[in-house]
């Protein structure tokens, strides 16, 4: 902007003319041709993500071929892209909007906003020597989920219509071998996943013109959980209908503000001209609307968005993700949301506050052993009644013994799959489980996720039913819809069902919060109910303070009381053995609840690990390891 302003350039132009500058700038030094720093430097404000991507592998075609210049190599377009990504990231915000030219502001008419939706996965098929199952793939209409051609989704990249699949683990269907049905196409990857969607899957959608000073979020309040939309009564849609966050970064950038919604499974976001990231949701996103119409506050409204020509800096830029959907989600590769995150979601779409025990739990009631539930009011602090007396907690022995919290480790075991092969472990620990026949596909998809996350890791092997298994093994449904939990901690007992209620985990959104509830299946019970938790036990602990007067107000008392029962470790047992003694304290566990006001951690530096529902942890891992004795085949 000095150098601009130098030269005797305007304010208003010095804006434009600063990213041009240091282009210009990069490509001197970097000696790069004359021609090509025209091109950049003017290209940059025609179109300047398809310029710079474009300049950049020019670059490298320039020192391919040997015709770039002296002192041009490839090292030199390392350089230059290095340059050109600090261009992308300059601060300060108001340059993130510098796409002053009319052809870069051209917003795409309404029905071309579109992008790919896939359905779950179907059966299992085992057709010529091949077991795959196949999905349903469709273009649909960006804000009002209409289907529309195929035709209007080209240029985007379309999802496979098949998967292989693995009749170890699903029921199959065998089929006649027929090679004019057998698919020869390209097959979706369960490594690869989604992932590499990551990248830059976004598109500019446009401009949207400045909002009432009454929705914009006072400076520094609240952080980046704003609750203005959870009881939003004012006219039109809340905060422009972006109605989710308030991220504020000194290197904002479109790229930054991309990866945190889509990391929250919300497919729109915008930047003010103040830096500010904001989040939303769009029509084909239904899994964060549950599946149904979105509050009328909460919509996104496209014909607001400024059409043609923009000659002025933008009040708030809005863009898109342009990659697939997964029945109605952003797919689960993608995110990275903590339980908080899913209840503050959650409170603006149903209008009401939810806390994040909410999400998993019942409050006022604790599951006993045989998983019905049962009113606990008035009950004692569980750590008034617990000492240091008697054996700690990581001498207990696991399997066949229990050195976890519950009914302990289920017991069908057996030493090879289904196949006759041997695997990875001596010994596999066998759950089935059968879904109602009323479960929704959508449902169906995250619950094999969830079990996908715990086989991969672990000796635990849990296999669909095409009829309902005999006890003890898994029922699940979605009868009680407005929770989402599993009836018993651990082995239910060798004539008992264990329930797995799904409710609202009615997506790939809640993968996560599905992988926490069957580490309950499994024993594993909050982390934050170990016994050194919240008081000093045998020499460990306190880790967390606890503000029992607010847990107890909300109802949420029991999941914060010790249970002296819950895994801290076990003891030696034998060649083999996952893992011996005490077992450090998990802030990041899958199974821990989020910091806030219920508690603080100690170390403080801990609260950013908690509420994960992502991933399972390296200790959570460890836990079922141990807990089961999966021992590894020596090879």
């Amino acid at each position: 902007l000095a150098l601009c302003r130098g030269r005797g350039v305007s304010r208003a132009h010095a804006v434009s003319c600063a990213p041009g500058t240091i282009l210009a700038m990069a490509c001197s030094t970097l000696r790069v041709p004359p021609w090509l720093c025209v091109y950049v430097v003017l290209g940059f404000f025609v179109s300047p993500d398809l310029c710079l991507s474009s300049a950049a592998a020019l670059v490298d075609e320039s020192a391919a071929s040997g015709q770039c210049g002296r002192g041009c190599s490839r090292t030199a377009a390392g350089s230059f892209r290095a340059a050109i990504r600090q261009v992308q990231l300059f601060n300060p915000p108001v340059l993130l909007q510098l796409h002053a030219s009319r052809e870069d502001n051209k917003v795409e008419k309404y029905a071309e906003h579109v992008a790919w939706v896939v359905a779950s996965f179907g059966e299992c098929v085992n057709q010529c020597g091949e077991a795959k199952r196949s999905r349903v793939v469709e273009c649909r209409s960006l804000f009002n989920n209409a289907a529309v051609p195929s035709s209007m989704c080209s240029g985007m990249i379309k999802p496979s219509t098949f998967e292989g699949c693995d009749c170890e683990s699903v029921p199959c269907r065998s089929h006649k071998c027929d090679s004019t049905l057998v698919h020869t196409g390209s097959v979706v990857s369960k490594d690869s996943g989604n992932a590499f969607l990551a990248e830059q899957m976004f598109s500019n959608l446009g401009c949207l013109p400045e909002e009432p000073a009454s929705q914009e979020a006072p400076a520094g309040s609240g952080g980046v959980f704003i609750d203005d939309c959870v009881s939003w009564n004012g006219q039109g849609s809340c905060r422009s209908g972006l109605p989710f966050y308030d991220l504020k970064s000194t290197a904002m950038s479109p790229d930054v503000c991309f990866h945190f919604c889509i990391g929250k499974g919300l497919d729109l976001f915008g930047i003010t001209a103040r830096g500010e990231c904001r989040c939303g949701a769009s029509a084909v996103n239904q899994a964060v609307w549950h599946h149904q119409s979105p509050r009328e506050p909460l919509v996104f409204r496209d014909d607001t968005m400024k059409l043609g020509s923009m000659e002025q800096l933008c009040p708030l830029r809005v863009f898109r993700y342009t990659g697939p959907y997964e029945f109605g989600s952003v797919p689960f590769e993608l995110l990275d949301a903590t339980v908080q995150d899913t209840a503050y979601v959650d409170s603006i779409v149903f209008g009401q506050a939810l806390s994040a025990e909410a999400e998993e739990d019942m409050p006022g009631s604790k599951e006993d052993a045989s998983g019905e539930t049962s009113s606990v009011p008035g009950h004692t602090l569980a750590f008034d009644m617990m000492s240091d007396s008697g054996t700690p907690g990581w001498q207990r022995p696991c399997w066949p013994g229990n050195c976890g919290a519950g009914g302990g480790p289920w017991k069908k075991r057996r030493r090879t799959l289904i196949a006759g092969l041997t695997g990875r472990w001596q010994e596999y620990v066998v759950i089935e489980y059968y879904f109602d026949p009323t479960l929704d596909s959508a449902r169906r998809s995250a619950f094999r996720k969830a079990v996908a996350a715990w086989s991969k890791e672990t000796c635990i092997h849990f296999v669909e039913t095409a009829e309902p298994a005999p006890a003890p093994s898994l029922q699940v449904n979605a009868k009680d819809a407005a929770h989402c939990y599993v009836s018993n901690i651990g082995y239910p007992g060798d004539t008992v069902w264990t329930t797995v209620n799904m409710g609202w985990c009615d997506s790939e959104r809640y993968v996560g919060n599905l992988i926490h509830e069957l580490g309950h299946v499994l024993g594993m019970n909050h982390e934050q109910k170990r016994p050194d938790a919240v008081q000093e036990y045998h020499g460990q602990g306190p880790h967390l303070i606890v503000h029992w007067d607010h847990v107890k107000e909300q109802g949420w008392l029991d999941q914060y009381e010790p249970d002296p029962n819950t895994y801290v470790g076990s003891q030696n047992d034998g060649i083999g053995d996952p893992f011996i003694g005490l077992a450090p304290y998990d802030f990041g566990s899958i199974m821990h609840y989020p910091a806030g006001d219920h508690f603080e951690t100690i170390p403080r530096e801990g609260a950013k690990l908690t509420g994960n529902r992502k991933s399972l942890s390296e200790g959570d891992i460890l836990q079922v390891l141990d807990l089961y004795q999966c021992k590894e085949r020596s090879r």
